[in-house]
Parts: structure tokens; sequence; C-alpha cells
């Protein structure tokens, strides 16, 4: 009987220890496809030439063999090294803007596939933006953005901050 048990307990260890190192594989994986996730800054235009619209155009590359859950994103936007607006705190005085069009632009509530892109557009109001663009006689668009996301095998939601300009 000592033999019988002595082999369970044996064979129990051994599934511990296989569990353990699934669940260790799992986590290190998950960490790997966040870290895969790269941010390209794909446009920044003006929406015409008096306006004070720009439209902010990026693209999320899921580079991993995981699906990552996306919840929403943030980003400020800034020109030669200089943060002149961003999705949460932006001048808006044109009464036919949609206020929640803010929160709803920044909220995605979607899961990235592997190998999976997504294509954002993003409208921001500037104030004074004739006198920033009149400032700078080089015009070097940069992007410093925050997704909230939830890792693969997770069920936190974390941020990850990622950044990209345009050549």
């Amino acid at each position: 009987m000592p033999r019988v048990a002595y082999t369970f307990l044996v064979f129990l260890g051994l599934i511990a220890l296989a569990a353990s190192w699934q669940a260790v594989s799992n986590y290190v994986g998950s960490l790997q496809s966040v870290r895969s996730l790269e941010l390209e800054l794909t446009g920044v235009r003006r929406a015409e030439a008096d306006s004070s619209q720009l439209t902010v155009q990026f693209i999320l590359h899921n580079r991993s063999n995981l699906p990552v859950q996306l919840n929403s994103y943030f980003f400020d936007l800034l020109l030669n090294g200089t943060r002149i607006g961003g999705s949460y705190s932006t001048w808006r005085n044109d009464p036919d803007i949609d206020r929640s069009l803010y929160s709803r632009a920044s909220t995605i509530e979607r899961t990235l596939a592997p190998r999976e892109s997504l294509d954002m557009e993003f409208p921001l109001q500037i104030f004074d933006l004739d006198q920033i663009l009149a400032a700078h006689q080089e015009h070097y668009w940069s992007v410093e953005a925050g997704f909230r996301l939830v890792h693969p095998h997770g069920r936190d939601e974390r941020l990850l901050r990622l950044q990209d300009a345009l050549p």
C-alpha cells in the first residue's frame, strides 16, 4: 500500500509540475504578445486650409501569435517635440461637433487577432493651429499613445505606452 501511495504522489507531483510549466509558459507568451504590438503613425492632415481641425491617422499592428483584447486608447500629438493636442484634452469650439465623439473615438473594445492590424482615425481640434504651424518651419509629427488592454491568459487591464513619428 505505501508503494501505491508513493507512486500516486509522484504522479500528482508531475501533473502539478506540468501545470506550473504551462502557466509560466502562458504568462511569458502573453508578455511577448503585448510587446509585439506596434503603433504606426500614418498621417496628420488638415481638414481644410483655414480649419483648426487635424485628422490624425495611425495603425496598431498585432505582430504576435496571440489575440489581444483592446479596451481604449488615448494619445498626445506632438509637433517638433512639443505637445499641441491630444485625444482627451482638446480645444473644441464648433457647436456642430458632437462632444461624445471624443469618448466614443477613444473606446475600442475589440480583440485584435494574431497578425491583424487596426486602422484608427481621430479628428483633433487645435486652438491657434495657424499660429502653431507658422511658428515651425519644419513639421515633424509624432504621437505618444497609451492603450488599455487585457493580456492574453489574463484578466486584469494594463496600460501599454507606444510612440511613433512620421518620417
